[in-house]
């Protein structure tokens, strides 16, 4: 069985994926990065690019301007601007 993290991608307006997933990759201010299941803490700024996931709940691709992510303890939530 795959390493499950869990995801929520939200704007403003709405929660656009919340659900398992096996890796999430961000465009981060700094540089580009995955996360995976046991990743260390990190909260990091968004700059425009992609935030991009694969998993048992779905693939997707969403449009990013600007945000930020936060990881701890195996979930992950993003807060951006499309």
């Amino acid at each position: 069985m795959n390493a499950l993290i869990y995801l929520q991608v939200i704007s403003t307006q709405e929660i656009i994926f919340q659900g398992n997933v096996t890796v999430a990759r961000f465009p981060g201010k700094k540089s580009a990065f995955s996360v995976m299941k046991d990743h260390a803490p990190i909260l990091s700024l968004l700059e425009k690019g992609f935030i991009t996931f694969e998993g048992p709940d779905g693939n997707g691709k969403v449009p990013v301007t600007s945000g930020f992510v936060q990881v701890r303890k195996n979930e992950v939530y993003a807060c951006i601007d499309q």
